[in-house]
């Protein structure tokens, strides 16, 4: 994994904004050669629908569904490091298929970017090749967590961005309306840790 750059100590929103900055660099190394999009499938986004209902309050998710990835998935909260970068799930194979959420933003609160990471493998074969390969504007996210709590998104936007050109006050705000976002490294492996390029999956809540 990549280490992240050294940072001055700051407090308060600025500090949120600066940690959440560097969340785009410290995805686990893999290699893609390109990034085929299929088109959205509608019939898993219909089925997902039917689990759409307003949450009541902010929460902490355990688990997600996407519509075009055909599982259930875990979300495991990512922890810190001592600069404020976030980090990802595990390396080992239960990481494989985990999303990687940073805690400073919950689902429900309806405001700034509830942020998740994915890993993508060598062989193509975690969860964050799979979005690459499938997942595009339209798809169909829903999180949920403890007693039944639930919140829907769907995807308005993908980009691929340089690894060192990620919009970060679009992708990684504490303001503005409530928006998920998804980060995954994409594009060339140079080496490990070292990527040319970050996909980002912006989507906003549909209830």
């Amino acid at each position: 994994m990549t280490n992240p750059p050294p940072s001055t100590p700051r407090t308060g929103r600025a500090a949120r904004v600066v940690a959440a900055s560097v969340a785009a660099l410290l995805l686990v190394p893999g290699s893609l050669s390109g990034e085929a999009v299929a088109a959205p499938d509608t019939a898993p986004r219909a089925a997902l629908a039917a689990d759409c209902v307003r949450p009541t309050s902010a929460f902490k998710p355990t688990g997600a569904r996407i519509a075009t990835v055909d599982r259930n998935l875990r979300m495991v909260t990512v922890r810190r490091t001592k600069n404020g970068a976030i980090g990802a799930p595990t390396t080992k194979a239960a990481g494989k298929f985990q999303l990687g959420w940073d805690p400073e933003t919950r689902p429900g609160s309806g405001e700034g970017s509830v942020i998740t990471v994915a890993h993508t493998w060598p062989d193509g074969s975690a969860l964050g090749n799979a979005l690459l390969r499938s997942t595009r504007k339209g798809a169909m996210i829903v999180v949920s967590g403890k007693g039944g709590a639930t919140a829907c998104y769907r995807v308005t936007k993908r980009a691929s961005y340089r690894a060192a050109q990620v919009p970060r006050k679009k992708a990684f705000r504490y303001w503005g309306p409530e928006q998920l976002v998804i980060v995954v490294c994409s594009g060339k492996r140079l080496g490990p840790g070292r990527w040319t390029h970050r996909t980002i999956w912006y989507a906003t809540p549909v209830v």
